[in-house]
């Protein structure tokens, strides 16, 4: 699946390229890079017993080719690599006299490849909106900790990790400002979701994730 994703990358930056020279000044190769929070879509589990932080920080850095369409509007390709930070769930109980203590902790970390199409439209006052949508490959990195403590005895202590991979879709829009034909800053919402296989069955959620990016064109 690496190889693919790689060949995929290639051929979208080769396309445009060429178009690029065909295209002369309109338009121009970018890269960003944004920094900011993500958010697992997963539900609550207070009920449950255990304390879910599902918030964490989050970057992507892209790059790819803008064309100009005409009447304020852009038209590109990008691709790169997003990190959507940690999810973890821990659950702690224990008997009255606090002799035995049950801890549990479990953690999934998301990140992978993006490759898709985005659009732009500015406004005469150097003001734009932006939407992006492509595929994304995730991975994801988990590990699992059970550990049961005892006041007059040695403890026990069980531990397990693994990934899964997967393709799935992702998705978002954005406002900015242009500080100058080759700068802006932007405030973003992407929505990533995930998909990955396993021995077990297959896992999928949402990750929404709000990012202040900075982006450069040449």
């Amino acid at each position: 699946m690496n190889k693919i994703l790689t060949v995929a990358l290639g051929a979208a930056l080769v396309a445009a390229s060429a178009s690029a020279s065909a295209a002369d000044a309109n338009g121009a190769f970018f890269i960003n890079a944004g920094v900011g929070q993500a958010q697992y879509h997963v539900g609550h589990t207070d009920d449950l017993g255990y304390k879910l932080d599902d918030k964490d920080t989050a970057g992507a850095l892209r790059f790819g080719y803008a064309w100009k369409v005409g009447n304020g509007f852009d038209l590109g390709v990008e691709g790169g690599y997003v990190n959507l930070g940690k999810l973890v769930a821990k659950y702690v109980a224990q008997n009255e006299d606090a002799s035995i203590i049950e801890i549990e902790k479990a953690d999934v970390e998301a990140s992978g490849w993006v490759l898709g199409g985005n659009g732009k439209y500015t406004f005469t006052n150097k003001w734009f909106v932006s939407a992006r949508a492509g595929w994304f490959h995730s991975t994801a990195d988990a590990s699992y900790r059970y550990e049961v403590i005892y006041a007059d005895g040695p403890d026990y202590v069980d531990y397990a990790s693994g990934d899964a991979d997967g393709n799935g879709w992702y998705g978002g829009v954005g406002v900015g400002y242009n500080f100058s034909p080759n700068v802006s800053l932007g405030l973003n919402y992407d929505n990533y979701h995930g998909k990955g296989e396993t021995d077990l069955g297959d896992v999928d959620g949402n990750i929404g994730v709000y990012t202040v990016t900075a982006e450069f064109r040449f």
